[in-house]
C-alpha cells in the first residue's frame, strides 16, 4: 500500500493550498504533467493508504463524452479507456466525494483489469471534468480525512483544467491578434496598390474604347474589345480592393442572380477541368432578382466554390460540383455541393469563425467563409451549411423582397 507516515494528516491542507497556488501560476499547457505528479506525491503524504489510483478525465463531445484515464504515475500518460464507462460516468455525474465497494461483478472483473489486484474497497470523488479514485484491494473503509484530502485534490484538477482551458483560449486570442495587425498592414498596403494599378488601367481602358471607335479587321477587333472588357474588370477589382481596404459599404443594385452565379462560374470552369471536375448548373428558371453587391456576391461563390475544389482534389476520380439555385421560405438560394469528403457535423458552428481552418500547413488563412458569412450579413442574408448525401452542401440565402418580382420582368 501507498503511505507515506513521515507527514501528519494535518499537513494536508498546507499541500493543497501550495497545490492551488501551482495550478493558478501555469504558464502553458505544457506543465499539466507537472501537476498531476504533484497530485500523486500529495496522495502518497497525506492521503488514506491504498493500492492503486486512477484520474478519470470526462469531455463532452457532440453525442455524448469522451473518456480517458491516467495512472498518475511519473511515467502515465492518458489513454482512451475501454469499458467501466457507466460506473466512471455515474461517478463524474454525482459530483460527490464517497466511500463504496464494487457494486457488480462486471465493475470488480474491470477493475482488477486496470489495476492487475482485486478491489475490496473505492474512494472517488467526482469533479467538472472527470472523478479522482483510490483503490484498496482489502474491503476496508477510508477515514473521513481520506475523503477529505480526495475530495481537496479533486478541486485542485477541476481548478488545473479551467486553467488549461483560459491558457489555450487565451493562446488563440493572441494568434487572432496577430493576425488581425497583419491584416491591418495587408489593408493599407491593398489600398496603395489599388490606386498605383488605377492609373495604367486607365490608359488601357481609355486606349482600347479609342481603337473600338475605328474600323478594323473582326479578329484584331475581338481582341482589342476583349483587351477592353478586361481593363474594365480589373478596374472593378481595384475598386473593391479599395472599399475593403477604407471599410467602405458597397452600393447595392438589382441583378440577376442567375446570371452572375453562371458568369462567376466561367471564370473557374476551365481551371476545374483541368483538375477533372465538372461544374453543373441547376437554375431555377423563375429566379426574381436579389438587391446586391455584385462583386461582393461574386466573391462568397467563388470562395464557395473554390472550398468544394480543395475538398476533392485528394480524391481520385472525377470531381462535380452542382451550382443550384431556388426560392424557399421567403429567400433567394445558393447551394453548392460537392461530392468531397463532406465537413463533419462537430465543426459545423466553427467553420464560420475567423482564423478556423482545417486545411494544413498555410494552405489557408481561415477568413475565407468568416468574410463570406459577414458579407452575407450585411446583405441581411445568411451562410449555412446543410446536410448533404453526397458530400459538403454550403448554402448562401438572400431575403427575397417584394420589388424584386418587379425587377425581374
Amino acid at each position: 500500500m501507498y503511505k507515506d507516515n513521515s507527514v501528519n494528516d494535518s499537513d494536508g491542507r498546507h499541500l493543497l493550498k501550495t497545490l492551488r497556488l501551482a495550478v493558478w501560476r501555469l504558464q502553458n499547457a505544457d506543465q499539466e504533467a507537472g501537476i498531476l505528479a504533484r497530485v500523486r506525491k500529495v496522495l502518497d503524504r497525506v492521503g488514506g493508504a491504498y493500492d492503486g489510483c486512477r484520474l478519470y478525465r470526462v469531455e463532452e463531445v457532440k453525442g455524448g463524452q469522451k473518456l480517458s484515464v491516467h495512472t498518475l504515475t511519473p511515467d502515465g500518460y492518458w489513454r482512451s479507456l475501454e469499458g467501466g464507462g457507466d460506473w466512471v460516468l455515474e461517478a463524474w455525474r454525482s459530483a460527490s466525494t464517497c466511500c463504496r465497494v464494487p457494486k457488480l461483478r462486471g465493475e470488480r472483473d474491470w477493475l482488477a483489469g486496470q489495476l492487475s489486484r482485486g478491489v475490496g474497497a473505492i474512494l472517488e470523488t467526482g469533479f467538472d471534468q472527470g472523478v479522482l479514485a483510490i483503490y484498496r484491494e482489502a474491503p476496508i473503509a477510508f477515514s473521513d480525512e481520506d475523503a477529505e484530502i480526495l475530495e481537496g485534490l479533486g478541486e485542485v484538477l477541476s481548478g488545473l483544467y479551467y486553467r488549461l482551458q483560459d491558457l489555450q483560449q487565451s493562446h488563440a486570442k493572441e494568434v487572432q491578434l496577430r493576425q488581425v495587425q497583419k491584416l491591418q498592414m495587408v489593408g493599407q498596403l491593398t489600398a496603395e496598390v489599388a490606386h498605383e494599378i488605377n492609373n495604367p488601367l486607365a490608359v488601357i481602358i481609355g486606349e482600347s474604347s479609342l481603337l473600338l471607335e475605328d474600323k478594323m479587321e473582326s479578329m484584331v477587333e475581338d481582341g482589342v474589345r476583349a483587351v477592353y472588357k478586361a481593363g474594365l474588370q480589373a478596374r472593378d477589382i481595384s475598386e473593391r480592393l479599395l472599399h475593403f481596404a477604407r471599410g467602405q459599404k458597397a452600393k447595392k443594385e438589382w441583378l440577376n442572380f442567375n446570371r452572375l452565379v453562371q458568369e462567376t462560374a466561367v471564370l473557374v470552369r476551365r481551371t476545374l477541368q483541368n483538375e477533372q471536375i465538372e461544374i453543373a448548373e441547376d437554375m431555377e428558371p423563375n429566379l426574381p432578382w436579389v438587391e446586391a453587391h455584385a462583386g461582393q456576391i461574386q466573391q462568397i461563390v467563388l470562395n464557395l466554390i473554390q472550398n468544394s475544389r480543395d475538398a476533392i482534389r485528394p480524391i481520385d476520380g472525377v470531381g462535380r460540383v452542382v451550382l443550384r439555385t431556388s426560392i424557399r421560405q421567403g429567400w433567394v438560394t445558393l447551394q453548392v455541393e460537392d461530392n468531397g469528403p463532406g465537413i463533419p457535423e462537430e465543426i459545423w458552428s466553427d467553420i464560420f469563425e475567423p482564423f478556423f481552418t482545417t486545411k494544413e500547413g498555410d494552405q489557408g488563412t481561415g477568413l475565407g467563409l468568416s468574410v463570406c458569412a459577414g458579407i452575407a450579413r450585411d446583405h441581411d442574408g445568411r451562410l449555412l451549411v446543410e446536410k448533404s448525401d453526397r458530400g459538403a452542401c454550403m448554402t448562401l440565402e438572400l431575403p427575397l423582397k417584394q420589388s424584386a418580382v418587379l425587377a425581374s420582368n
